[in-house]
C-alpha cells in the first residue's frame, strides 16, 4: 500500500517535470510537498531513464549492487612485506599509495591471478590489521580539582547580538558563583564585573580567565599588567590567565557559558540585560540547588548538595596598597624603541633617554624593590627611573577601585581611536 503511494508521488514529480522543465528543484519540492533532496534523486533518475515505464517510478533495490572481492592470504602477506622492505629502498615508512604501485607489479601475483586492490583505503586496513600502524591510544587526564572556592573561572557568553552575560564557576565544585549582564562589557564593565563578584561572594586565592582584551589589555599591549591584573594582585587574588587558544584549560566556565546560553537564555529570548539578569538570577539557584550536575565532584548532585559546607572566605579589603603589584613582576622586561624626541612610554607615562639613542631598542627592567625602572642598551644600564603612577601610601578600596575603572576606561577610549570606523 504504501508503495504504491510512493509511486503515485513519483508520478505526479514527473508529471510536473514534463510539463514545467523551467522549474528549479525547489519549486519543485514545494509542489509536490517532499524535501528538496528527494525531488533532486528522482529528477536525476528521470533524466537518466532512456525510456519510460512503471518500472521507473518503483523503488530501487538498496541492496549493494556490487559485492567486494576477497582478498587471498597471498596478497595480504605481500601487501605486509612490501611495507617492511621498501622501509629500506625509501628510507623512511612508506604509505598505502606507494604499496599500491609496488604490489601491481609482482610478477608473482600476476601469475597467479590474483585480486590485488586498487583502493589505498584497503592497503591501510590490512596494515592495520597486521599490525604495521599502531593503535594511537588517548589518554583521559581529569582536571585536578582544588579545595572547595579557592580557584574561580571567568568568561563572557553572548546571547545574538544583543545581550552579553558574564558567568564564573568554581574549578573544585562546579558552583555556580555568579552571573551578571550587559549589552557588551568592555575593560571598564569588565573590571566593574569583577569588583561586583567580589563584593557579594568574597574573595578566592585565584582567578583563572582566557586573554581577552578586556581582561588583560594595556596601553602599549606588549605585557604590561593592565588595570584588572593590578587590581587582582593588590586585593590578593591571584591572576591566572590561560595561554593564548587555550580554552580547554578553564574548562568549567566553558561548560557553564553552554548551559546558560541553551538551557537558559535561549528558551526565555529576554528583551535587554535587565530582563536576562533576572532569569539568569532565578536559574543560578535552580543550578545550584535543585539541577543534578553530573560533574566528578557533584556525582549527580546540585553542587550545594555536594559541598553543604564551604570553607570561609576573604572579604574585599577596607584599603588597599594601589603599588602591591609591583612585587608579582618584580624584574619583568619591557621592550621600547627610543623615538626621534629621546622619549619612551611605558603604560600612560613617558620618560627621557637621550636623542642620541633615537630609533635604538631599549629594555626597561621593573625593579619592585627600588620602585625603579633600569634603562638596558646593549648589555648596560644607561639610566634609572623611578616608576611614574605609584601612590606610596594604602588608600581606601573605594578610592582604589575608582582609580582602576578610570584607567580601564582610558583604555576603552584609546582602543575605540585605534579600530576602523
Amino acid at each position: 500500500m504504501m508503495e504504491a503511494l510512493w509511486e503515485f508521488e513519483r508520478l505526479k514529480l514527473f508529471q510536473f517535470v514534463r510539463d514545467h522543465p523551467e522549474w528549479s528543484s525547489s519549486r519543485l519540492a514545494e509542489a509536490v510537498g517532499h524535501s528538496l533532496s528527494w525531488v533532486k534523486k528522482w529528477r536525476q533518475r528521470f533524466q537518466r531513464a532512456k525510456y519510460l515505464s512503471l518500472e521507473l517510478f518503483q523503488s530501487q533495490s538498496r541492496a549493494p549492487k556490487t559485492h567486494s572481492k576477497q582478498l587471498l592470504p597471498v596478497v595480504r602477506n605481500a601487501i605486509l612485506s612490501l611495507r617492511d622492505q621498501l622501509k629500506d629502498v625509501y628510507k623512511r615508512t612508506v604509505g598505502s599509495k606507494t604499496i599500491l604501485y609496488h604490489l601491481h607489479r609482482d610478477s608473482l601475483l600476476q601469475q597467479q591471478a590474483a585480486f590485488i586492490p586498487h583502493s589505498a583505503s584497503t592497503i591501510w586496513r590490512i596494515l592495520k590489521e597486521g599490525g604495521r600502524i599502531p593503535t594511537r591510544i588517548h589518554e583521559h587526564h581529569p582536571v585536578e580539582r582544588p579545595a572547595p572556592m579557592e580557584h574561580w573561572e571567568m568568561d563572557f557568553g553572548q546571547l545574538a547580538d544583543q545581550i552579553e552575560f558574564f558567568t564564573v564557576v568554581d574549578r573544585g565544585t562546579s558552583i555556580l558563583v555568579d552571573t551578571q549582564t550587559d549589552y557588551h562589557f568592555n575593560a571598564e564593565t569588565a573590571l566593574l564585573a569583577v569588583a561586583k563578584l567580589f563584593l557579594f561572594n568574597d574573595l578566592p586565592q585565584k582567578l583563572r580567565f582566557d586573554r581577552d582584551s578586556r581582561f588583560l589589555s594595556s596601553w602599549a599591549m606588549d605585557g604590561y599588567p593592565s588595570p584588572l591584573l593590578r587590581f587582582l594582585l593588590c586585593i590578593g587574588v591571584e591572576p591566572d590567565p590561560t595561554p593564548p587558544r587555550r580554552p580547554d584549560l578553564k574548562p568549567f566556565v566553558e561548560r557553564s557559558v553552554r548551559t546558560l546560553k541553551y538551557e537558559c537564555l535561549w528558551e526565555a529570548h529576554p528583551e535587554n540585560p535587565a530582563k536576562a539578569e533576572d532569569i539568569l538570577r532565578e536559574y543560578r539557584y535552580f543550578y545550584n540547588h535543585q539541577r543534578a550536575n553530573q560533574s566528578s565532584a557533584c556525582q549527580n548532585r546540585p553542587p550545594y548538595e555536594a559541598f553543604p559546607n564551604l570553607p570561609h572566605r576573604r572579604s574585599l579589603p577596607e584599603a588597599v596598597n594601589p603599588d602591591a603589584w609591583l612585587d608579582h613582576y618584580h624584574r619583568l622586561l619591557f621592550k621600547r624603541r627610543v623615538g626621534s624626541n629621546g622619549m619612551v612610554s611605558i603604560d600612560r607615562n613617558s620618560y627621557y633617554i637621550g636623542t642620541a639613542y633615537a630609533g635604538e631598542p631599549i629594555i626597561f627592567q621593573l625593579d619592585a624593590h627600588l620602585h625603579q625602572f633600569m634603562a638596558i642598551h646593549r648589555s648596560q644600564v644607561i639610566k634609572q627611573f623611578d616608576i611614574q603612577g605609584l601612590y606610596g601610601e594604602p588608600i581606601a578600596f573605594g578610592q582604589y577601585l575608582k582609580l582602576m575603572l578610570e584607567e580601564a576606561r582610558s583604555i576603552d577610549r584609546q582602543q575605540a581611536l585605534k579600530s576602523p570606523r
